[in-house]
């Protein structure tokens, strides 16, 4: 009897690891039998697929990489067990969270920002202006670099994040506007959005969403006040007046890197002037679709919400605007705008809409033509417009696809 009670109390102290096992049999099976999801709704992203192994891949290492994106893509459970260790790391007290900032915002809302790395692609912005520069010959170029919430919320940022980013991106924006300015006199710099991005803030505009990267429709506000002066119209101070909240569960890019359920939704608010009913219509050449209306209100019922704006991505669109007010603070009658842009741009130009009878829109990650060709061939295009973020830029494969 004694040796069976000491061989049963030998088998309890195995049974953690018999547990560990076990589980991980179960995670292995479910891994290998579940079926492959292509996209990741809450991270809005095509999620890796299984790499074939090659000689070259395999001596380079660029195999493994791979197969560990892959693995870590296609986990069961992934955003469950994310969410899970990202709440064991705030109870550890953690700031900083798979690249993702918490910061209390003056209300005591958790704010959550991207962190900031220099931008690798500074050089190729430039070159990509100086090529447009060089091509188009009919229409001024106005460039709009956007900085990031870094920029916005330093008095909110923990010290230690504050000491190292803000210097760096004022660093990289100054080099490109100096660099930009440099190609030519003729090129035109929205020099004055950080001012305009700092007055909204004392206005106690949201001027970022909390739990994604773009700017709200009130940030992009301040960046249409900032712009209007480059592109010689008014600037309508009364505008922020006529948006609408159109939901208030918006959880943004950055939220799904650490799916935290304890941050507050966002709410993100549409600007609608009255003059577009039955004037203006909304065609995306790719696809063939036409709208009355710049925002796609399907969008409010899936996770990105954002592209209620322009309803996602387009490599071309078209907005035409019979009822456009053609004043201009020049009195020159430039009736149509190209904007080349990411998707920042998406929820600031509805501010622009009044004032042009056309604006075409490119997304150079995804037209295949020459933009300057483009704009050459059309002499009522008086106005070209520029407009990046600072930080998503940094993966914008489109920018070497702009000549």
């Amino acid at each position: 009897m004694r040796m069976k009670r000491k061989t049963v109390l030998d088998l309890i102290k195995y049974i953690p690891e018999f547990m560990s096992v076990a589980v991980l049999f179960v995670f292995a099976a479910m891994f290998l039998f579940s079926p492959r999801k292509e996209f990741s709704e809450n991270e809005n992203r095509v999620l890796s697929s299984c790499p074939v192994p090659s000689a070259e891949s395999i001596f380079d290492h660029s195999f493994m990489e791979s197969f560990e994106e892959y693995i870590s893509d296609q986990f069961p459970f992934r955003d469950d067990l994310l969410s899970i260790s990202v709440r064991y790391s705030r109870t550890e007290g953690k700031k900083l969270i798979n690249h993702v900032i918490y910061v209390r915002d003056k209300d005591s809302n958790i704010r959550l920002i991207d962190e900031y790395k220099k931008p690798v692609n500074a050089d190729k912005f430039i070159d990509a202006v100086s090529r447009l520069e060089d091509g188009i010959t009919s229409a001024d170029i106005t460039v709009m670099i956007v900085p990031t919430s870094y920029w916005i919320y330093e008095n909110e940022m923990p010290g230690s994040f504050l000491k190292t980013n803000r210097p760096l991106q004022s660093d990289t924006f100054n080099y490109m506007q100096d660099g930009i300015k440099e190609i030519s006199s003729r090129i035109n710099i929205v020099e004055g959005i950080c001012d305009s991005l700092s007055e909204g803030q004392n206005m106690g505009l949201n001027l970022f969403y909390r739990t994604d990267h773009h700017w709200t429709t009130g940030g992009a506000y301040m960046g249409y006040l900032a712009l209007a002066p480059y592109l010689k119209l008014p600037e309508d101070e009364d505008l922020l007046s006529k948006t609408d909240p159109v939901t208030d569960s918006f959880y943004g890019t950055t939220w799904s890197k650490v799916v935290d359920y304890s941050v507050r939704p966002d709410t993100i608010e549409i600007y609608e002037s009255p003059k577009w009913k039955e004037n203006i219509t909304v065609t995306y050449e790719d696809t063939g679709e036409c709208f009355d209306s710049p925002y796609n209100m399907d969008y409010l019922d899936k996770k990105d919400k954002y592209s209620v704006f322009l309803n996602n991505q387009h490599s071309l669109i078209t907005i035409k605007n019979n009822s456009a007010d053609l004043q201009r603070t020049d009195g020159r009658d430039h009736r149509a705008l190209v904007v080349i842009k990411d998707s920042y741009a998406n929820s600031l130009i509805p501010f622009l809409i009044d004032k042009y009878e056309t604006i075409w829109v490119f997304d150079p990650r995804y037209y295949r033509g020459s933009i300057t060709e483009w704009v050459n061939d059309h002499p009522e295009v008086g106005d070209v417009l520029v407009l990046y973020n600072l930080s998503t830029m940094d993966g914008d494969r489109g920018l070497g696809a702009i000549y």
